[in-house]
């Protein structure tokens, strides 16, 4: 009885134990999954940052290229720059000369038309017909002046700062406060803009004087 007890122990043993070494064994399979998967996910992070560093480069490469693009652009665009200006300076003095140039080939026609007067001059004694030679120069240059967009400027009536100047006064009762009385020299424009005022002299009240 003891004996069969004994033996019926040791069986139960036996099999507790086959029992825990499953148990070990399925626990240490789990334990490989679990690792195994571990590292998958571990290589597919790898490659998933692998992938975006290889992004960033391609796009830092067109980002690079971009950027030398934009710098030839750049430096074309100034050089055009400079090419204008360099351009500009020099249409602006071909102007500049020609304009002068064809002033000066008009201005030579009334020089004749002088020089033929005062040839005229020297052997008429006709008072009238050198009044006429020289009315009529002077007749050839203000056209020419106002050809070239140059004009005279009026002075008369009452006295404008912005295109006179004073350069004397005259207490009279000939004329009003302020009016110009004489006209001392000739002012002129250009476009509408004063080049050279008009000096004159102008009607003062004894109250009252321009300084």
């Amino acid at each position: 009885m003891f004996v069969k007890q004994k033996s019926g122990g040791k069986k139960l043993e036996e099999k507790n134990n086959q029992e825990n070494i499953e148990n070990q064994e399925q626990n240490q399979e789990e334990v490989r999954e679990e690792k195994s998967l571990t590292e998958q996910e571990k290589d597919e992070l790898i490659n998933k940052l692998q992938e975006e560093v290889e992004t960033l480069k391609q796009k830092l490469q067109k980002t690079e290229e971009a950027a030398k693009r934009l710098s030839a652009l750049y430096q074309s665009i100034q050089k055009d720059f400079e090419d204008y200006k360099i351009r500009a300076i020099k249409e602006r003095e071909q102007t500049k000369e020609e304009s002068i140039e064809k002033f000066a080939k008009a201005f030579l026609d009334v020089v004749d038309n002088f020089e033929k007067a005062l040839e005229s001059f020297k052997v008429s004694n006709d008072i009238n017909a050198i009044m006429q030679g020289i009315q009529m120069t002077h007749y050839q240059i203000m056209n020419l002046l106002q050809s070239y967009g140059i004009e005279k400027i009026e002075a008369v009536g009452e006295f404008n700062p912005m295109e006179h100047e004073a350069l004397e006064t005259l207490k009279t009762k000939e004329y009003g406060n302020n009016q110009i009385v004489k006209v001392l020299q000739a002012g002129y424009k250009y476009k509408g803009k004063v080049i050279r005022p008009a000096k004159v002299v102008v009607a003062i009240s004894e109250e009252e004087e321009i300084t």
